[in-house]
């Protein structure tokens, strides 16, 4: 930069001297342009090499008005003016039009007498610099936009459980609450906010970075409200400016996932717990069904004295047992479902009275169903059976007393529900069931559905009234959700598809105390020796011809060298190497117009192939049952 006054001079002498030639040298090669301006702005100095870039030659415009020459650009116009006005500064001069920019030091030319005379100025070319500076402008701006724009948290801080942070994006007052400058106010305590379970997991990963890993770490950090949340944290070590080794940092609220992880778990578990109690369940009902039918045989032979009142006691804790076996099944959504179309307010108000009965004094019962509510298809009465359950949980969650409600509403529009769950398409019904009790915390909440967990005293509950209803409600293509917290009562909310056509007539239920007799040849297949064993003995005192074979092999051989005719085919659903249909779609190319009775301990997935016009009857059963089955499938009404 040129600085102090410039007086005019006398002109130089004709000849240049040495030291003149050198400078002048150097200005012709110099990135540069110097120039002086006398009073009017006329140029009567222009040399440098940066003259090229404007597409001049050295002295080519001297004598010329800087006014005339670069009318379009006011600012350089304005900066003239005022270095003539006798100001001395420094400015940037940018010629946008054609991508110059110069950095400009102005000086004075004063007279003798302190008068300004002129401008004399040097012009550096700094417009690669200027490029890269408005780059490195643009990127950091581009840089700030995305970082503000993401959802997670970026930051610098240092290695440590008290190490202190350099910068934070403004996302963490949306992740934690604090604004950025709250939170490096306070940095080096940041631990402080993470769960004290968790500080090892912190400790853990900042060491496998040291090790040469990237940082990477899930876990639990308070809001500054109080409220959990799970975070990723991730991120890698930089050298910074003072040489310190930094960790460069994403946090990422991960609470949604983690939630939608422990549902997964919590559905797979139940499933785990389902099958093992279907398979508990399924070998059960085989020994019950052997229990009950010789219970049954040796009270059809003396119903009274000692033996008769033994047996009536064998046959009723087998009854008591088989309850409890279609308690799991119906959790372990394996039990036998009688599904049909039917209006959900019916059920409601049908068991408004038992209900009522069930409840103390105390607990008031609401009841609000939906007019029009639409229909549903389910086992109407597995459905009275998932209401009587909530009820009674709902009770016991008000030992003081309180409010229940029961309400039904039909919905239009579609069912949203979690990844692992149904999706229903509209339209749904609702069935809910609330109190005002005790409710739950979150530990609770997550395991009320699995099959024997109770809240209550040793004694007074089994754990499977809540696991029932998750149970059918599932088997049926529902959906039910809970809403619960310490303090503020419970509400159970059951979804079911809407089914629009109206239901047909039901059929009137069959009792029967006593066995049937009838006649035929029958062919019992079962691989259970002592149920095969008992069905044998029923069906020859109740007058039929027995065929039996508790294998595969002796079945089809049975089946292919059999000389007579057989009127029903009474088998198994699930046997070892051959299903129960497969043994039927044999039999039917023998004898098409065979009848068949099914018999299974629980839904399994073989029976959605069973066909149509096949009977069923679930274990256990009693001889009665069992006969008069028979006798209704050969007389072809079921």
């Amino acid at each position: 930069m040129l600085r102090g006054n410039l007086s005019v001079q006398p002109k130089p002498a004709p000849a240049l001297t040495e030291a003149e030639r050198h400078l002048r040298t150097i200005v012709a090669k110099a990135p540069v342009v110097f120039f002086a301006l006398d009073e009017e702005g006329r140029f009567t100095l222009s040399e440098g090499r940066a003259l090229q870039k404007l597409g001049l030659l050295p002295g080519q415009v001297v004598g010329q008005s800087v006014f005339h020459l670069y009318s379009n650009y006011p600012n350089l116009i304005r900066d003239v003016r005022r270095a003539l006005a006798g100001e001395e500064f420094s400015c940037l001069t940018e010629l946008a039009d054609v991508g110059l920019c110069f950095e400009t030091h102005w000086a004075p030319i004063r007279t003798k007498d302190g008068k300004p005379a002129g401008t004399i100025g040097v012009a550096v070319d700094i417009s690669e610099r200027s490029k890269d500076e408005r780059a490195r402008d643009q990127a950091e701006t581009l840089y700030q936009s995305l970082v503000e724009q993401l959802s997670a948290v970026t930051y610098i801080a240092e290695l440590g459980l008290e190490g202190n942070w350099r910068f934070v994006s403004p996302q963490i007052k949306k992740l934690l609450g604090y604004s950025p400058s709250e939170w490096l106010a306070d940095s080096t305590s940041w631990i402080r906010h993470v769960h004290p379970d968790d500080h090892e997991v912190v400790k853990l990963a900042e060491e496998a970075t040291l090790s040469g890993n990237s940082f990477r770490a899930e876990y639990r950090i308070f809001r500054r409200d109080g409220s959990m949340l799970w975070v990723d944290d991730s991120g890698s070590l930089v050298r910074g400016p003072d040489g310190q080794q930094l960790l460069h940092g994403v946090l990422l609220d991960i609470t949604d996932q983690k939630q939608m992880q422990s549902r997964l778990e919590q559905t797979e578990r139940m499933e785990a717990v389902g099958q093992l109690a279907s398979g508990i369940a399924h070998d059960f009902n085989n020994l019950l069904t052997i229990i009950k039918g010789y219970s049954s045989l040796l009270l059809e032979r003396n119903s009274e004295g000692r033996d008769g009142h033994a047996a009536k006691e064998i046959r009723q804790a087998a009854d008591r047992a088989a309850s409890l076996t279609h308690q799991l099944l119906a959790f372990s959504r394996k039990q036998t479902l009688q599904p049909r179309v039917f209006d959900l307010n019916t059920v409601v108000r049908g068991l408004e009275a038992m209900l009522r009965r069930l409840l103390t004094e105390n607990v008031e019962l609401a009841i609000e169903t939906a007019p029009e509510l639409g229909f549903v298809k389910a086992d109407p009465t597995q459905m009275e059976q998932v209401l009587i359950n909530l009820v009674v949980n709902a009770r016991d969650a008000m030992p003081k007393g309180g409010r229940l409600t029961i309400t039904t509403s039909g919905h239009a529009g579609r069912k949203e529900l979690s990844e692992s769950e149904t999706i229903f398409a509209s339209p749904y019904v609702a069935l809910c069931v609330s109190d005002t009790g005790i409710g739950m915390d979150a530990a609770t909440r997550a395991r009320i559905f699995e099959p024997f967990f109770t809240t209550k005293e040793v004694g007074k509950g089994t754990g499977l009234g809540l696991a029932t209803v998750y149970g059918i409600i599932k088997q049926s293509n529902g959906n039910i959700e809970v809403e619960s917290e310490p303090g503020k009562g419970s509400m159970f909310r059951i979804s079911l598809p809407r089914i629009e056509h109206e239901p047909a007539p039901s059929k009137k239920p069959m009792t029967v105390e006593t066995p049937r007799h009838g006649t035929g040849t029958i062919l019992l297949a079962e691989d259970e020796p002592l149920l095969r064993e008992l069905g044998e003995t029923i069906l020859k005192q109740a007058g039929y011809k027995v065929l039996t074979a508790g294998s595969s092999d002796s079945l089809r051989t049975l089946i292919a060298e059999h000389p007579g005719e057989v009127d029903l085919l009474l088998t198994d659903v699930v046997m070892p190497n051959m299903s129960g249909p497969e043994l039927v779609r044999i039999g039917r190319k023998r004898w098409p117009k065979i009848r068949v009775l099914f018999m299974s301990g629980y839904a399994d997935d073989e029976l959605q192939d069973l066909d149509p016009d096949a009977g069923f009857i679930q274990k256990p059963f009693t001889p009665a049952e069992l006969t008069a089955k028979i006798a209704e499938v050969l007389a072809g009404r079921d």
